[in-house]
């Protein structure tokens, strides 16, 4: 096929000027994504970060809704673009998360979430815990005082008041299939 023109680009990328739309081509030239020959632009490569990934472990499911006993280890791994782990690679696992509690947070079933392992966290900050009776699950952390509440995103969900909790780790991303 041909490649559109630059007033078809400017037009799908809603860019009224077409000098703007060149300067974007090259932008995306300069950077090994475009090239451009005898008129035609041509797709070369995917956005680096594409291409620079990190294998995140996958180890399990863990619910978002009423806690559950504990996530298998499932032994598999997750390609993550670099940029979304950044200096904690090594520190990082996924899960895969069974639930609606937190989808006011943006994160949905079935969603993987990203998860920095670590046995603490400010209140505010989405967690996966293990709670005293063996169960897991993902909630926001609120602390007020001596009491500590494992908060839902949704509406539908009430909040789990507990006395201890053991944080494995605290959500540094999600990732989504469509």
């Amino acid at each position: 096929g041909y490649s559109p023109t630059i007033r078809r680009l400017g037009e799908i990328l809603n860019i009224v000027n077409p000098s703007a739309v060149f300067k974007h081509i090259l932008s995306l030239e300069k950077k090994g994504y475009l090239e451009r020959m005898r008129g035609e632009v041509r797709l070369t490569g995917l956005p680096a970060f594409l291409e620079n990934q990190t294998r995140v472990p996958l180890v399990g499911i863990v619910p978002a809704g009423q806690p559950k006993e504990v996530f298998d280890v499932s032994g598999e791994a997750v390609n993550v673009p670099d940029w979304m782990v950044g200096r904690k690679k090594g520190n990082i696992f996924c899960i895969h998360v069974d639930g609606k509690s937190m989808v006011d947070a943006y994160i949905d079933d079935g969603d993987w979430v990203l998860v920095e392992r670590t046995n603490s966290a400010n209140s505010g900050e989405m967690v996966v815990t293990l709670l005293n009776d063996g169960s897991v699950t993902l909630k926001r952390l609120k602390i007020k005082g001596e009491n500590i509440f494992l908060i839902p995103e949704n509406p539908e969900f009430e909040p789990i008041k507990v006395r201890e909790l053991k944080i494995l780790g605290r959500v540094i991303g999600v990732l989504r299939k469509y």
